[in-house]
Protein backbone atom coordinates (compact mmCIF):
# COMPACT_ATOMS: atom_id res chain seq x y z
CA UNK A 1 0.00 0.00 0.00
CA UNK A 2 2.95 2.35 0.50
CA UNK A 3 3.93 2.08 -3.16
CA UNK A 4 0.37 3.02 -4.08
CA UNK A 5 0.90 6.40 -2.41
CA UNK A 6 4.03 7.04 -4.46
CA UNK A 7 2.29 5.89 -7.64
CA UNK A 8 -0.41 8.49 -7.01
CA UNK A 9 1.99 11.28 -6.05
CA UNK A 10 4.33 10.63 -8.99
CA UNK A 11 1.38 10.42 -11.38
CA UNK A 12 0.22 13.84 -10.21
CA UNK A 13 3.74 15.18 -10.74
CA UNK A 14 3.77 13.70 -14.26
CA UNK A 15 0.35 15.24 -14.99
CA UNK A 16 1.53 18.62 -13.71
CA UNK A 17 4.66 18.53 -15.89
CA UNK A 18 2.59 17.36 -18.86
CA UNK A 19 0.19 20.27 -18.43
CA UNK A 20 3.10 22.72 -18.12
CA UNK A 21 4.57 21.26 -21.33
CA UNK A 22 1.25 21.72 -23.14
CA UNK A 23 0.91 25.26 -21.87
CA UNK A 24 4.39 26.13 -23.06
CA UNK A 25 3.77 24.49 -26.46
CA UNK A 26 0.67 26.54 -27.09
CA UNK A 27 1.72 29.82 -25.52
CA UNK A 28 1.51 32.95 -27.66
CA UNK A 29 5.28 33.14 -28.09
CA UNK A 30 5.82 29.45 -28.94
CA UNK A 31 2.88 27.66 -30.64
CA UNK A 32 5.00 24.56 -31.34
CA UNK A 33 2.84 21.45 -31.72
CA UNK A 34 5.62 18.86 -32.13
CA UNK A 35 9.25 18.85 -31.10
CA UNK A 36 10.77 21.85 -29.35
CA UNK A 37 11.72 24.08 -32.26
CA UNK A 38 14.28 26.64 -31.15
CA UNK A 39 12.75 27.04 -27.70
CA UNK A 40 15.15 26.27 -24.88
CA UNK A 41 12.34 26.69 -22.32
CA UNK A 42 10.22 24.11 -24.12
CA UNK A 43 13.21 21.77 -24.23
CA UNK A 44 13.66 22.22 -20.48
CA UNK A 45 10.06 21.40 -19.54
CA UNK A 46 9.81 18.47 -21.97
CA UNK A 47 13.02 17.02 -20.51
CA UNK A 48 11.71 17.47 -16.97
CA UNK A 49 8.60 15.52 -17.96
CA UNK A 50 10.46 12.95 -20.05
CA UNK A 51 13.14 12.32 -17.46
CA UNK A 52 10.50 11.67 -14.82
CA UNK A 53 8.75 9.18 -17.09
CA UNK A 54 12.06 7.47 -17.93
CA UNK A 55 12.71 6.71 -14.26
CA UNK A 56 9.35 6.37 -12.53
CA UNK A 57 8.49 2.98 -14.06
CA UNK A 58 11.62 1.32 -12.70
CA UNK A 59 11.03 2.87 -9.28
CA UNK A 60 7.40 1.79 -9.03
CA UNK A 61 8.00 -1.76 -10.27
CA UNK A 62 10.94 -2.31 -7.92
CA UNK A 63 9.14 -0.64 -5.02
CA UNK A 64 5.98 -2.73 -5.45
CA UNK A 65 7.87 -5.99 -5.80
CA UNK A 66 10.15 -5.27 -2.86
CA UNK A 67 7.17 -4.22 -0.73
CA UNK A 68 4.80 -7.06 -1.61
CA UNK A 69 6.93 -10.02 -2.68
CA UNK A 70 10.12 -9.46 -0.71
CA UNK A 71 8.26 -7.87 2.21
CA UNK A 72 11.00 -5.35 3.01
CA UNK A 73 10.27 -3.14 6.03
CA UNK A 74 7.63 -0.43 5.50
CA UNK A 75 10.13 2.12 6.79
CA UNK A 76 12.56 1.23 3.98
CA UNK A 77 9.82 1.49 1.35
CA UNK A 78 8.79 4.87 2.73
CA UNK A 79 12.31 6.29 3.03
CA UNK A 80 13.24 5.21 -0.50
CA UNK A 81 9.93 6.58 -1.79
CA UNK A 82 10.40 9.91 -0.02
CA UNK A 83 13.90 10.30 -1.41
CA UNK A 84 12.75 9.39 -4.92
CA UNK A 85 9.76 11.75 -4.87
CA UNK A 86 11.83 14.62 -3.46
CA UNK A 87 14.55 13.89 -6.02
CA UNK A 88 12.13 14.00 -8.94
CA UNK A 89 10.63 17.29 -7.73
CA UNK A 90 14.11 18.69 -7.22
CA UNK A 91 15.24 17.60 -10.68
CA UNK A 92 12.15 19.05 -12.38
CA UNK A 93 12.63 22.34 -10.57
CA UNK A 94 16.36 22.46 -11.29
CA UNK A 95 16.16 21.61 -14.99
CA UNK A 96 13.62 24.39 -15.57
CA UNK A 97 15.85 27.11 -14.06
CA UNK A 98 17.61 29.54 -16.44
CA UNK A 99 20.33 27.69 -18.31
CA UNK A 100 19.13 24.43 -16.72
CA UNK A 101 22.03 24.70 -14.29
CA UNK A 102 21.02 24.24 -10.70
CA UNK A 103 22.14 22.35 -7.64
CA UNK A 104 18.54 21.06 -7.46
CA UNK A 105 18.92 19.30 -10.80
CA UNK A 106 22.13 17.63 -9.64
CA UNK A 107 20.65 16.60 -6.28
CA UNK A 108 17.58 15.21 -8.05
CA UNK A 109 19.68 13.13 -10.42
CA UNK A 110 21.90 11.82 -7.61
CA UNK A 111 18.91 10.93 -5.42
CA UNK A 112 17.20 9.12 -8.29
CA UNK A 113 20.29 7.06 -9.14
CA UNK A 114 20.88 6.29 -5.46
CA UNK A 115 17.34 4.99 -4.88
CA UNK A 116 17.24 2.93 -8.09
CA UNK A 117 20.66 1.45 -7.30
CA UNK A 118 19.65 0.48 -3.76
CA UNK A 119 16.37 -1.04 -4.99
CA UNK A 120 18.11 -2.96 -7.79
CA UNK A 121 20.81 -4.42 -5.56
CA UNK A 122 18.26 -5.31 -2.87
CA UNK A 123 16.04 -7.01 -5.46
CA UNK A 124 18.96 -8.99 -6.87
CA UNK A 125 20.15 -10.04 -3.41
CA UNK A 126 16.71 -11.27 -2.39
CA UNK A 127 15.93 -13.00 -5.70
CA UNK A 128 19.34 -14.69 -6.01
CA UNK A 129 19.04 -15.98 -2.43
CA UNK A 130 15.60 -17.39 -3.23
CA UNK A 131 16.81 -18.92 -6.50
CA UNK A 132 19.75 -20.62 -4.78
CA UNK A 133 17.50 -22.08 -2.08
CA UNK A 134 14.87 -23.21 -4.60
CA UNK A 135 16.98 -24.99 -7.21
CA UNK A 136 16.98 -21.92 -9.49
CA UNK A 137 13.18 -22.08 -9.70
CA UNK A 138 12.98 -25.63 -11.12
Amino acid sequence: MITLFYAGALSLLALFLGIKTGQKRHSADENITIGVGDSFELLQITRAHGNLLENVGFFLILSALLEVVAQIPNLATGVLGDIFLASRISHAYGITRPGAESVFRMLGAIGTVLVLTIQSIWALKISISWLMLNNWGF
